[in-house]
């Protein structure tokens, strides 16, 4: 039978979660939570709300707190998702590089992909440049996460067959390897990702600037003023002239920050 998540129980997760995450739970959203709660419960053993709580807030880097925080975060993507953003990198370089000219400077680009969840997003994003950039661009790409689960999924770059309703042909054939129901991300493209676990409500502690980011469908479980503090460090963090690419339901029109407005949830510094 489940536990029913007193008001004091939740508004002391919902507290914690936000302090530390980032993620905001609505009061609509009390019952959401609830389960995803129960879940944690009986993963871990523990008989009451108020014990778990001890045990993910005094313990860090655990297997607690990895199963947790995969229950409390969303994890859906896939490849090619949301494929506009894919098709303005691939049909505005020229504008990028006009824009941002230190990419063709320092004959490098330098992506992060902000939320990896298992990869997709990643991945897409090293094929596609792959095919557009000159051969004496070096492609550096940054994937993080907050789950250490799906981190372990994304290095090891392994989908089901299913990705075929994802991927065309073409890139299946030149960039992954079939092993009977499933495909396997070869090693060429594998080596222009690094997979790191990363807090994104942590100080950004990067010494260089990117010149793509990619913040897609995040910002939505965030509230306002966690959504500003996030886009004040990213534009910190990106090049003059770099690119901000956020899902194509978000909008920052209404918020404050500095950057310009380009197409649909594409933007630049």
């Amino acid at each position: 039978m489940e536990k029913v998540l007193t008001q004091k129980m939740f508004l002391t997760f919902r507290d914690f979660i936000h302090e530390n995450y980032g993620i905001y739970y609505a009061d609509v959203k009390k019952d959401l939570l609830n389960l995803k709660l129960n879940r944690c419960l009986i993963k871990s053993g523990v008989e009451t709300y108020n014990d778990y709580f001890n045990l993910v807030s005094s313990v860090k880097d655990s297997i607690y707190i990895n199963h947790f925080l995969s229950e409390i975060t969303v994890n859906k993507t896939n490849f090619f998702r949301e494929n506009d953003h894919f098709e303005f990198i691939k049909n505005k370089l020229e504008y990028i590089y006009s824009k941002n000219p230190n990419i063709k400077i320092n004959k490098e680009i330098k992506v992060w992909s902000m939320a990896c969840s298992t990869g997709q997003e990643a991945y897409t994003t090293a094929m596609v440049l792959n095919e557009i950039m000159p051969d004496n661009i070096k492609i550096k790409i940054l994937a993080t996460d907050i789950s250490s689960r799906v981190l372990k999924a994304a290095s090891e770059g392994i989908y089901s067959g299913d990705i075929e309703t994802e991927v065309n042909p073409f890139y299946l054939n030149k960039y992954f390897v079939k092993s009977n129901d499933q495909y396997m991300v070869k090693n060429d493209i594998k080596r222009l990702i690094t997979f790191r676990h990363f807090n994104l409500m942590n100080p950004f502690p990067f010494s260089g600037q990117f010149d793509i980011v990619f913040c897609r469908n995040l910002m939505i479980y965030f509230d306002l003023e966690t959504q500003k503090e996030l886009l004040q460090k990213i534009y910190d963090c990106l090049a003059q002239g770099g690119i901000l690419i956020i899902g194509k339901s978000e909008s920052i029109l209404s918020k404050y920050h500095s950057f310009k407005h380009i197409v649909s949830s594409i933007y630049i510094k």
